[in-house]
């Protein structure tokens, strides 16, 4: 079960990014993902925070999210995203809410 809904999403997080069809999956991925963090204790609204914004890197991270560059002419487009950078990102992110630095992860 995610830690947060979409009414927290958009009234207490204030996000905008994922539309609520979309978010009950970015957010259970992004609560496995939070689970599998070995964190201190934390309280329930740094957690849901925490889902919260990793939800919308994961949304991100799509492929049709990330285009880093398109031509016209003879149609090409390419993406930016690799799975290092999002991992990167993931954990910067969830560092912002969640105790992270007391257990070694940064």
């Amino acid at each position: 079960m995610a830690y947060a809904d979409y009414t927290f999403y958009t009234a207490d997080f204030h996000g905008n990014k994922i539309s609520e069809t979309d978010y009950p999956y970015f957010a259970e991925r992004a609560s496995e993902y939070l689970d599998n963090l070995s964190f201190a204790e934390t309280d329930e609204i740094s957690l849901a925070k925490a889902c919260c914004a990793c939800a919308e890197i994961m949304y991100s991270a799509q492929p049709d999210k990330q285009i880093a560059s398109e031509k016209v002419g003879d149609y090409s487009i390419s993406y930016s995203t690799t799975q290092t950078a999002v991992a990167d990102e993931l954990i910067k992110t969830a560092s912002r809410y969640l105790n992270l630095r007391s257990v070694g992860w940064i």
